[in-house]
Protein backbone atom coordinates (compact mmCIF):
# COMPACT_ATOMS: atom_id res chain seq x y z
CA UNK A 1 0.00 0.00 0.00
CA UNK A 2 1.45 3.13 -1.11
CA UNK A 3 -1.71 5.58 -0.79
CA UNK A 4 -5.14 7.21 -1.12
CA UNK A 5 -6.07 9.94 -3.64
CA UNK A 6 -8.49 11.70 -1.70
CA UNK A 7 -10.94 13.45 -4.33
CA UNK A 8 -14.56 15.10 -4.13
CA UNK A 9 -17.58 15.20 -6.25
CA UNK A 10 -17.39 19.17 -5.73
CA UNK A 11 -15.43 22.77 -4.30
CA UNK A 12 -15.83 21.94 -0.77
CA UNK A 13 -17.19 18.39 -0.52
CA UNK A 14 -15.06 18.37 2.69
CA UNK A 15 -12.41 16.89 1.43
CA UNK A 16 -9.51 18.53 3.33
CA UNK A 17 -11.17 18.06 6.61
CA UNK A 18 -11.30 14.26 5.14
CA UNK A 19 -7.41 13.94 4.11
CA UNK A 20 -6.65 15.49 7.86
CA UNK A 21 -8.75 13.24 9.52
CA UNK A 22 -7.15 10.17 8.05
CA UNK A 23 -4.00 11.20 8.38
CA UNK A 24 -4.34 11.65 11.81
CA UNK A 25 -6.25 7.93 12.25
CA UNK A 26 -3.57 6.38 9.94
CA UNK A 27 -0.92 7.50 12.35
CA UNK A 28 -2.73 7.09 15.83
CA UNK A 29 -2.51 3.21 14.48
CA UNK A 30 0.87 3.27 14.53
CA UNK A 31 1.21 4.07 10.00
CA UNK A 32 3.90 6.67 8.94
CA UNK A 33 0.64 8.62 7.06
CA UNK A 34 1.85 11.46 5.55
CA UNK A 35 -0.53 14.13 3.68
CA UNK A 36 -0.12 15.98 0.33
CA UNK A 37 -1.92 18.59 -0.88
CA UNK A 38 -1.60 18.16 -4.79
CA UNK A 39 -2.23 21.90 -6.01
CA UNK A 40 -2.83 24.28 -3.79
CA UNK A 41 -4.71 27.45 -4.87
CA UNK A 42 -5.38 30.07 -2.93
CA UNK A 43 -1.51 29.58 -1.27
CA UNK A 44 1.38 30.68 -2.79
CA UNK A 45 5.20 30.92 -1.61
CA UNK A 46 6.73 32.95 1.56
CA UNK A 47 9.78 35.36 0.66
CA UNK A 48 12.34 32.11 0.94
CA UNK A 49 10.51 29.75 -1.16
CA UNK A 50 8.49 27.75 1.11
CA UNK A 51 4.94 26.80 -0.28
CA UNK A 52 1.90 28.10 1.65
CA UNK A 53 -0.99 26.00 1.95
CA UNK A 54 -4.17 26.59 4.25
CA UNK A 55 -5.12 22.89 3.77
CA UNK A 56 -1.86 21.45 4.81
CA UNK A 57 -1.88 23.53 8.03
CA UNK A 58 -5.12 21.73 8.69
CA UNK A 59 -3.58 18.45 8.13
CA UNK A 60 -1.14 19.04 11.13
CA UNK A 61 -3.54 20.45 13.04
CA UNK A 62 -5.41 17.22 12.95
CA UNK A 63 -2.49 15.05 13.50
CA UNK A 64 0.48 17.20 15.36
CA UNK A 65 2.51 16.23 12.06
CA UNK A 66 5.68 17.78 12.35
CA UNK A 67 6.96 17.62 8.42
CA UNK A 68 10.42 17.25 7.74
CA UNK A 69 12.79 20.50 6.48
CA UNK A 70 12.50 20.40 2.61
CA UNK A 71 10.37 17.93 2.52
CA UNK A 72 7.10 20.31 3.15
CA UNK A 73 8.16 21.04 -0.73
CA UNK A 74 7.00 17.67 -1.71
CA UNK A 75 4.03 17.31 0.28
CA UNK A 76 2.63 20.99 -1.18
CA UNK A 77 4.51 20.69 -5.11
CA UNK A 78 2.04 23.22 -6.96
CA UNK A 79 0.80 26.28 -4.97
CA UNK A 80 -0.38 29.28 -6.32
CA UNK A 81 -2.02 32.48 -5.62
CA UNK A 82 -5.37 32.85 -6.59
CA UNK A 83 -8.07 30.91 -4.95
CA UNK A 84 -9.41 29.63 -8.64
CA UNK A 85 -9.18 26.64 -10.87
CA UNK A 86 -5.57 26.18 -11.38
CA UNK A 87 -5.71 26.20 -15.16
CA UNK A 88 -6.49 30.25 -14.15
CA UNK A 89 -4.49 30.57 -11.16
CA UNK A 90 -1.37 28.99 -12.64
CA UNK A 91 -1.91 31.28 -16.01
CA UNK A 92 -2.86 34.38 -13.96
CA UNK A 93 1.03 33.69 -12.44
CA UNK A 94 2.66 32.56 -15.74
CA UNK A 95 3.14 29.37 -14.46
CA UNK A 96 1.85 25.93 -15.92
CA UNK A 97 0.21 23.29 -13.56
CA UNK A 98 3.99 21.07 -14.38
CA UNK A 99 2.43 17.44 -13.79
CA UNK A 100 5.78 16.05 -13.72
CA UNK A 101 6.62 17.85 -10.19
CA UNK A 102 3.90 16.29 -8.56
CA UNK A 103 4.74 12.73 -9.92
CA UNK A 104 8.51 13.56 -8.64
CA UNK A 105 7.37 14.60 -5.33
CA UNK A 106 5.21 11.33 -4.62
CA UNK A 107 8.12 9.33 -5.41
CA UNK A 108 10.13 11.18 -2.67
CA UNK A 109 7.51 10.68 -0.44
CA UNK A 110 6.81 6.91 -1.31
CA UNK A 111 10.79 6.45 -0.72
CA UNK A 112 10.65 8.01 3.30
CA UNK A 113 7.26 7.14 4.47
CA UNK A 114 4.99 4.18 4.66
CA UNK A 115 1.78 5.66 3.13
CA UNK A 116 0.66 9.22 1.25
CA UNK A 117 -2.47 10.77 1.97
CA UNK A 118 -2.61 12.87 -1.39
CA UNK A 119 -5.72 15.51 -1.73
CA UNK A 120 -6.78 16.55 -5.25
CA UNK A 121 -8.25 20.21 -6.02
CA UNK A 122 -12.61 20.60 -6.55
CA UNK A 123 -13.82 17.96 -8.55
CA UNK A 124 -12.00 15.12 -11.12
CA UNK A 125 -12.11 17.14 -14.09
CA UNK A 126 -11.31 20.39 -12.71
CA UNK A 127 -9.22 21.58 -15.83
CA UNK A 128 -5.19 21.78 -14.82
CA UNK A 129 -4.50 23.81 -17.82
CA UNK A 130 -6.51 24.17 -21.21
CA UNK A 131 -5.41 20.58 -22.45
CA UNK A 132 -5.59 18.49 -19.10
CA UNK A 133 -7.76 18.10 -15.98
CA UNK A 134 -7.64 16.68 -12.29
CA UNK A 135 -8.47 13.37 -13.46
CA UNK A 136 -6.00 13.30 -16.13
CA UNK A 137 -3.02 13.73 -13.13
CA UNK A 138 -4.74 10.96 -10.93
CA UNK A 139 -4.06 8.30 -13.49
CA UNK A 140 -0.53 9.04 -13.53
CA UNK A 141 -0.32 9.02 -9.98
CA UNK A 142 -1.73 5.79 -10.04
CA UNK A 143 -3.47 6.15 -6.61
CA UNK A 144 -6.70 4.68 -5.72
CA UNK A 145 -9.79 6.41 -4.67
CA UNK A 146 -11.76 7.74 -1.45
CA UNK A 147 -14.72 9.56 -2.60
CA UNK A 148 -15.92 12.64 -0.48
CA UNK A 149 -19.50 13.47 -1.16
CA UNK A 150 -21.20 16.49 0.35
CA UNK A 151 -24.40 14.82 1.88
CA UNK A 152 -26.87 17.43 0.76
CA UNK A 153 -29.85 17.65 -1.59
CA UNK A 154 -28.83 16.80 -5.16
CA UNK A 155 -25.43 14.65 -4.24
CA UNK A 156 -26.35 11.15 -5.43
CA UNK A 157 -26.28 12.33 -8.95
CA UNK A 158 -23.25 14.28 -8.58
CA UNK A 159 -21.62 10.92 -7.11
CA UNK A 160 -23.12 9.04 -9.26
CA UNK A 161 -21.29 10.77 -12.23
CA UNK A 162 -18.08 10.84 -10.65
CA UNK A 163 -18.10 6.85 -9.95
CA UNK A 164 -18.77 6.55 -13.20
CA UNK A 165 -16.32 8.60 -14.66
CA UNK A 166 -13.63 7.38 -12.51
CA UNK A 167 -14.30 3.19 -13.67
CA UNK A 168 -14.65 4.26 -16.92
CA UNK A 169 -11.17 5.37 -16.72
CA UNK A 170 -10.35 2.11 -14.78
CA UNK A 171 -9.26 4.07 -11.40
CA UNK A 172 -10.02 2.05 -8.45
CA UNK A 173 -12.45 3.06 -5.74
CA UNK A 174 -11.52 2.34 -2.29
CA UNK A 175 -14.87 3.57 -1.09
CA UNK A 176 -16.89 6.54 0.12
CA UNK A 177 -16.67 9.43 2.54
CA UNK A 178 -20.02 10.72 2.85
CA UNK A 179 -19.58 14.79 5.01
CA UNK A 180 -21.94 17.44 6.26
CA UNK A 181 -20.17 20.76 6.00
CA UNK A 182 -23.38 22.76 7.74
CA UNK A 183 -26.10 22.21 9.64
CA UNK A 184 -29.05 20.35 8.89
CA UNK A 185 -32.58 20.75 9.46
CA UNK A 186 -35.54 18.61 10.19
CA UNK A 187 -36.75 18.60 7.35
CA UNK A 188 -33.01 17.65 5.96
CA UNK A 189 -32.82 14.30 8.07
CA UNK A 190 -34.92 11.89 5.84
CA UNK A 191 -32.96 12.83 2.93
CA UNK A 192 -29.31 12.57 4.08
CA UNK A 193 -30.27 9.52 5.68
CA UNK A 194 -31.04 7.84 2.19
CA UNK A 195 -28.58 9.79 0.15
CA UNK A 196 -25.86 7.45 1.82
CA UNK A 197 -27.82 4.12 1.19
CA UNK A 198 -28.72 4.69 -1.99
CA UNK A 199 -25.44 5.50 -3.58
CA UNK A 200 -24.10 2.34 -1.91
CA UNK A 201 -26.36 0.31 -4.08
CA UNK A 202 -26.59 2.45 -7.45
CA UNK A 203 -22.99 3.21 -7.26
CA UNK A 204 -22.19 -0.49 -5.91
CA UNK A 205 -19.56 1.59 -3.42
CA UNK A 206 -18.96 1.06 0.29
CA UNK A 207 -19.37 3.89 2.33
CA UNK A 208 -16.66 4.41 4.81
CA UNK A 209 -17.64 7.18 7.14
CA UNK A 210 -20.22 9.34 7.58
CA UNK A 211 -19.38 12.53 9.17
CA UNK A 212 -21.66 14.56 10.85
CA UNK A 213 -21.83 18.33 11.17
CA UNK A 214 -19.95 19.06 14.50
CA UNK A 215 -21.80 21.57 16.11
CA UNK A 216 -20.25 22.25 20.06
CA UNK A 217 -16.31 22.26 18.15
CA UNK A 218 -14.01 24.93 16.66
CA UNK A 219 -13.19 23.53 13.61
CA UNK A 220 -9.42 22.77 13.69
CA UNK A 221 -9.60 22.72 17.44
CA UNK A 222 -8.36 18.85 19.47
CA UNK A 223 -12.01 18.89 20.35
CA UNK A 224 -13.47 19.09 16.65
CA UNK A 225 -10.92 16.48 15.54
CA UNK A 226 -11.60 14.31 18.48
CA UNK A 227 -15.59 14.36 17.82
CA UNK A 228 -14.82 13.25 14.41
CA UNK A 229 -12.55 10.20 16.15
CA UNK A 230 -15.84 8.60 16.56
CA UNK A 231 -16.98 8.28 13.11
CA UNK A 232 -13.44 7.80 11.55
CA UNK A 233 -12.40 5.18 14.27
CA UNK A 234 -12.74 1.89 11.96
CA UNK A 235 -11.37 3.25 8.59
CA UNK A 236 -8.51 2.12 8.47
CA UNK A 237 -9.15 -1.19 8.41
CA UNK A 238 -12.03 -0.68 6.42
CA UNK A 239 -9.63 0.88 3.90
CA UNK A 240 -7.06 -1.86 4.39
CA UNK A 241 -9.54 -4.77 3.82
CA UNK A 242 -11.38 -2.70 0.88
CA UNK A 243 -7.93 -2.36 -0.90
CA UNK A 244 -7.20 -5.72 -0.20
CA UNK A 245 -10.13 -7.05 -2.00
CA UNK A 246 -9.68 -4.43 -4.60
CA UNK A 247 -6.29 -5.83 -5.22
CA UNK A 248 -7.53 -9.76 -5.68
CA UNK A 249 -10.11 -9.04 -8.30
Amino acid sequence: MNGFFVAGTDTDAGKTIVTAALVRQMRMQGIDAVPMKVIQTGGGFTHDGSPISPDFEVYCSASSFIWNGDEKKDMIPLSFCAPCSPHMASRMEGRTCDTGLVLAALKRLYAKHNLVIAEGTGGINVPLSGTITSLDLIKEMGLPIILVIRNVLGCINHALNTIQVLRLHKIPILGAVMTETSPSQDCDTFILEDNPEIIRMIGDLPILANLPFIKKAQPGTESFWSALDVYMSGIVEALLKTEAKTAID
